[in-house]
């Protein structure tokens, strides 16, 4: 069974720090360089990090179970009048097993209650399976982009978004 739980204290912070570690090398190290994975992680996915986000930036992290196991984490941010995906992790041999279509309908959901139309994220442009997901899931390409970071590294990715239906 799928579950979705907000993260809500230091312990479910200690979780997400956890999944990203091992989450994040297995889908970055073949596309960038490890070491910038490792900054990402320092800067972006620490437990203090997190904590900054969820008090500071209008950020929500979730977990994601199957079958009572953390396997992923959920990062999205609410920015004016979008949402934006932050962050959608699943352990490999966790996925294939309908738990990110589970956490992307719980956006879609979250989005529509909270009255926004525009779901935004980025995505690598050599993470091609992820693209073909979003794709899948109702997202465009919108933009080619390349972010730099202060640690002097850059990646090529792509800004997609989905406009939600209004009734």
């Amino acid at each position: 069974m799928i579950e979705i739980k907000k993260a809500e204290d230091r312990s479910d912070y200690r979780i997400i720090k956890k999944l990203a570690a091992e989450i994040l090398h297995e889908v970055y190290d073949p596309i960038i360089p490890a070491e910038h994975t490792d900054y990402f992680l320092t800067e972006f996915q620490s437990e203090n990090a997190i904590a900054n986000q969820i008090e500071n930036e209008h950020f929500s992290y979730f977990l994601l179970k199957f079958d009572s196991k953390n396997v992923g984490y959920l990062g999205i941010q609410k920015l004016n009048e979008k949402l934006i995906l932050s962050k959608l992790y699943i352990l490999e041999s966790f996925r294939g097993l309908k738990i990110g279509k589970t956490a992307l309908e719980y956006v879609n959901r979250f989005a529509t209650d909270k009255g926004i139309e525009k779901i935004e994220l980025i995505v690598n442009q050599q993470n091609q399976n992820t693209i073909d997901i979003y794709l899948k899931n109702g997202f465009k390409i919108v933009e080619s982009i390349v972010n730099s970071f202060p640690n002097g590294h850059s990646v090529e990715d792509y800004k997609m978004e989905k406009i939600l239906k209004t009734e």
